[in-house]
Protein backbone atom coordinates (compact mmCIF):
# COMPACT_ATOMS: atom_id res chain seq x y z
CA UNK A 1 0.00 0.00 0.00
CA UNK A 2 1.24 3.50 -0.89
CA UNK A 3 1.89 5.95 1.89
CA UNK A 4 -0.17 9.14 1.63
CA UNK A 5 1.64 12.41 1.04
CA UNK A 6 1.72 14.13 4.42
CA UNK A 7 3.56 17.31 3.40
CA UNK A 8 1.62 20.53 3.22
CA UNK A 9 1.97 23.22 0.56
CA UNK A 10 3.83 25.38 3.08
CA UNK A 11 6.45 22.66 3.58
CA UNK A 12 6.90 22.45 -0.18
CA UNK A 13 7.26 26.23 -0.38
CA UNK A 14 9.86 26.27 2.39
CA UNK A 15 11.81 23.41 0.80
CA UNK A 16 11.77 24.95 -2.67
CA UNK A 17 12.63 28.42 -1.34
CA UNK A 18 15.52 27.04 0.68
CA UNK A 19 16.86 24.98 -2.22
CA UNK A 20 16.59 27.93 -4.61
CA UNK A 21 18.30 30.17 -2.04
CA UNK A 22 21.19 27.76 -1.50
CA UNK A 23 21.74 27.42 -5.25
CA UNK A 24 21.51 31.19 -5.78
CA UNK A 25 23.87 31.99 -2.90
CA UNK A 26 26.40 29.40 -4.06
CA UNK A 27 26.36 30.71 -7.64
CA UNK A 28 26.46 34.33 -6.46
CA UNK A 29 29.60 33.75 -4.43
CA UNK A 30 31.34 31.76 -7.18
CA UNK A 31 30.51 34.27 -9.90
CA UNK A 32 31.43 37.26 -7.73
CA UNK A 33 34.83 35.72 -6.98
CA UNK A 34 35.54 35.37 -10.70
CA UNK A 35 34.24 38.85 -11.44
CA UNK A 36 36.46 40.34 -8.73
CA UNK A 37 39.46 38.35 -9.94
CA UNK A 38 38.85 39.54 -13.50
CA UNK A 39 38.66 43.17 -12.36
CA UNK A 40 41.89 42.85 -10.36
CA UNK A 41 43.75 41.17 -13.22
CA UNK A 42 42.47 43.83 -15.64
CA UNK A 43 43.63 46.59 -13.32
CA UNK A 44 47.07 44.97 -12.93
CA UNK A 45 47.44 44.58 -16.70
CA UNK A 46 46.58 48.24 -17.27
CA UNK A 47 49.00 49.34 -14.53
CA UNK A 48 51.74 47.13 -15.95
CA UNK A 49 51.18 48.50 -19.44
CA UNK A 50 51.28 52.02 -18.06
CA UNK A 51 54.54 51.36 -16.19
CA UNK A 52 56.06 49.74 -19.27
CA UNK A 53 55.23 52.80 -21.36
CA UNK A 54 52.54 51.26 -23.55
CA UNK A 55 49.86 53.53 -22.10
CA UNK A 56 50.45 57.21 -21.45
CA UNK A 57 47.86 59.32 -19.67
CA UNK A 58 47.78 63.04 -20.32
CA UNK A 59 46.94 64.10 -16.77
CA UNK A 60 46.88 67.80 -17.67
CA UNK A 61 44.10 67.14 -20.18
CA UNK A 62 42.22 64.92 -17.73
CA UNK A 63 42.35 67.65 -15.06
CA UNK A 64 41.21 70.28 -17.59
CA UNK A 65 38.21 68.17 -18.59
CA UNK A 66 37.29 67.57 -14.94
CA UNK A 67 37.39 71.32 -14.28
CA UNK A 68 35.26 71.94 -17.38
CA UNK A 69 32.71 69.44 -16.12
CA UNK A 70 32.60 71.12 -12.72
CA UNK A 71 31.80 74.45 -14.34
CA UNK A 72 29.48 73.05 -17.01
CA UNK A 73 26.01 74.56 -16.84
CA UNK A 74 24.42 71.33 -18.07
CA UNK A 75 25.16 69.63 -14.77
CA UNK A 76 23.61 72.54 -12.90
CA UNK A 77 20.53 72.30 -15.12
CA UNK A 78 20.29 68.55 -14.55
CA UNK A 79 20.50 69.05 -10.79
CA UNK A 80 17.68 71.61 -10.96
CA UNK A 81 15.55 69.24 -13.07
CA UNK A 82 16.22 66.40 -10.63
CA UNK A 83 15.10 68.59 -7.74
CA UNK A 84 11.90 69.45 -9.63
CA UNK A 85 11.22 65.77 -10.35
CA UNK A 86 11.79 64.89 -6.72
CA UNK A 87 9.24 67.51 -5.71
CA UNK A 88 6.74 66.15 -8.25
CA UNK A 89 7.16 62.58 -7.02
CA UNK A 90 6.63 63.58 -3.41
CA UNK A 91 3.37 65.37 -4.23
CA UNK A 92 0.04 63.64 -3.91
CA UNK A 93 -0.13 60.89 -6.51
CA UNK A 94 -3.33 59.12 -7.40
CA UNK A 95 -2.68 56.74 -10.25
CA UNK A 96 -4.86 53.73 -11.11
CA UNK A 97 -2.00 51.88 -12.87
CA UNK A 98 0.46 51.99 -9.99
CA UNK A 99 -2.11 51.77 -7.18
CA UNK A 100 -0.63 54.72 -5.32
CA UNK A 101 -2.37 55.85 -2.17
CA UNK A 102 -2.93 59.51 -1.44
CA UNK A 103 0.20 61.26 -0.16
CA UNK A 104 2.34 58.35 -1.35
CA UNK A 105 4.94 58.71 -4.10
CA UNK A 106 5.57 56.11 -6.78
CA UNK A 107 8.75 54.89 -5.10
CA UNK A 108 6.92 54.28 -1.83
CA UNK A 109 4.05 52.59 -3.69
CA UNK A 110 6.48 50.21 -5.36
CA UNK A 111 8.18 49.47 -2.03
CA UNK A 112 4.78 48.86 -0.43
CA UNK A 113 3.76 46.42 -3.17
CA UNK A 114 7.09 44.57 -2.85
CA UNK A 115 6.63 44.35 0.91
CA UNK A 116 3.08 43.04 0.46
CA UNK A 117 4.31 40.38 -1.98
CA UNK A 118 7.06 39.27 0.42
CA UNK A 119 4.63 39.23 3.33
CA UNK A 120 2.17 37.14 1.33
CA UNK A 121 4.92 34.62 0.51
CA UNK A 122 6.68 34.77 3.87
CA UNK A 123 7.54 31.05 4.02
CA UNK A 124 9.19 31.03 0.60
CA UNK A 125 10.87 34.41 1.08
CA UNK A 126 12.27 33.52 4.48
CA UNK A 127 13.57 30.12 3.44
CA UNK A 128 15.08 31.61 0.27
CA UNK A 129 16.89 34.26 2.31
CA UNK A 130 18.19 31.69 4.79
CA UNK A 131 19.24 29.39 1.96
CA UNK A 132 20.96 32.26 0.14
CA UNK A 133 23.02 33.07 3.23
CA UNK A 134 23.91 29.39 3.68
CA UNK A 135 24.87 29.12 0.02
CA UNK A 136 27.23 32.09 0.37
CA UNK A 137 28.72 30.74 3.60
CA UNK A 138 29.41 27.25 2.28
CA UNK A 139 30.52 28.14 -1.25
Amino acid sequence: MKKANTTTPTQHEVAMGGLAGICSGYLFKKVSKYAAATAVVGYLVIQGASQAGYIKINWRKVNEQIEDLKEDSTIKQLKAQLADLTDEISEIVVDEDTLCLEDEGKVMATARRAYDAIKQNAATSGSFTAGFVLGILFA
